[in-house]
């Protein structure tokens, strides 16, 4: 990928993607980390320093633009919420305070009126 396109490439995977970019300097340097990350996931999953929890979840892009339409929510709050909770169900049996702590007062009370009505 040229310059030109990397910084656009490395939004799309780390903050609508949720994945984690490492920079390589070759294809051997690639090779080597890949066989490294597969032998310590082997290993025990919870080791991996590279993995994220929850990724699968945050992969999916439906539950994604869902939480998108809470009024107050855009992309970085629904990633932000996403992370926190884990999903729209415990997101929805979440009080006010707990939300206040990851949107601020305002957008948490606009998701908390939208939840419960």
């Amino acid at each position: 990928i040229s310059d030109q396109y990397f910084l656009a490439v490395q939004k799309l995977v780390v903050l609508e993607l949720g994945m984690v970019l490492l920079p390589v300097a070759n294809q051997g340097e690639a090779s080597q980390l890949i066989t490294q990350l597969v032998r310590e996931q082997s290993k025990d999953h919870n080791s991996n320093p590279f993995l994220r929890k929850q990724c699968s979840q945050l992969a999916e892009s439906s539950v994604f633009r869902t939480v998108q339409q809470i009024p107050g929510v855009g992309k970085t709050k629904a990633l932000l919420l996403l992370q926190q909770f884990g999903s729209i169900h415990r997101l929805c049996n979440t009080s006010v305070k707990e939300l206040e702590l990851v949107v601020g007062q305002t957008v948490a009370q606009q998701i908390y009126t939208f939840l419960c009505s």
